[in-house]
């Protein structure tokens, strides 16, 4: 009971740091959808600010996101706009049966935010969990979007692909058609994931490719080695950091593996995630990992 306890204050603790966030409806394809959003400290409306996007994971909500990832708490994030997207049905384009047009919405949402603010085009970014991570790469690989988001991040991705024969995930081809070459992709996976399992496999009558396989088509599709670098993450002794790239493209492709974790966003304190029966917290937290990330990157 005390350690449950002293959880819960982690927990308050984490969420007392998070700005408070302004709920946004919007019209996209003729239905009223809605988004959370965060100003950084010291927010300057004449300076243009960068933006946020995080996806939730598939059951949550735009709220459980806001929560879960901490992408505006000020520890982490002292210098872009952050906005949280809800799904419709709790779930995001890409996932099997999913019909509604998220990539749209994201659109709008972009359009959105220049009407009301004065943000920085070159460096709009996109992180989210599981369906929400996969939906990053839907972005990723879609002609326009592509084009307007500088860097990815997704965790625990699903990366749904549709296939005809019989799911073969080290060696699936993945449909991919981005507008642009050289996109920055970081991902994060826990060896022990029991919902998107890193090695990839049949699910909701779709495919899922193997996570090793997934991020060596993304060094392929931007022109890079097969060849990465590896070094375990400083601090840890169960996580891995796989990069690919060298000179101006280092790193420009990452992968970090922790073998420990199941299908969780990876903290060092208690979440909704971790304190499920059966998981626990990792030796790392991946928020500040993502934004250091993309703060490295923005369009030409």
């Amino acid at each position: 009971m005390f350690q449950k306890f002293i959880g819960l204050l982690r927990v308050l603790a984490a969420s007392s740091q998070l700005q408070p966030f302004q709920n946004i409806t919007i019209q996209s394809s003729g239905i009223d959808r809605y988004y959370l959003l965060t100003l950084p400290p010291n927010f300057d409306s004449a300076v243009p600010t960068p933006v946020i996007f995080s996806f939730h994971g598939g059951g949550d909500t735009a709220n459980e996101q806001f929560e879960l990832s901490q992408i505006s708490n000020p520890e982490f994030n002292d210098f872009a706009i952050a906005v949280y997207p809800n799904g419709i049905k709790k779930t995001w384009e890409g996932v099997p049966k999913v019909k509604t047009n998220d990539i749209q919405f994201t659109s709008d949402i972009i359009t959105n935010l220049s009407s009301k603010y004065t943000i920085d085009t070159s460096r709009i970014f996109a992180t989210g969990k599981s369906d929400g991570g996969g939906f990053c790469n839907v972005l990723a690989c879609d002609p326009v979007l592509s084009t307007q988001i500088a860097a990815f991040a997704p965790v625990s991705g699903a990366f749904y692909v549709k296939n005809e024969t019989a799911c073969k995930p080290e060696t699936i081809t993945i449909p991919c058609n981005p507008g642009r070459t050289k996109i920055p992709m970081l991902e994060f996976h826990g060896g022990e994931d029991n919902v998107i399992r890193y090695d990839g496999g049949g699910r909701k009558k779709e495919c899922l490719p193997s996570i090793p396989h997934w991020i060596h088509d993304w060094a392929r599709r931007d022109g890079l080695s097969v060849k990465n670098e590896s070094m375990e993450l400083k601090g840890t002794n169960d996580t891995v950091v796989y990069e690919w790239g060298s000179g101006d493209d280092e790193g420009l492709v990452k992968h970090v593996f922790d073998s420990s974790i199941k299908h969780d966003w990876p903290s060092t304190v208690n979440s909704s995630d971790n304190t499920r029966t059966g998981h626990e917290r990792a030796s790392f937290n991946a928020t500040p990992i993502i934004i250091e990330f993309f703060k490295k990157h923005q369009l030409a």
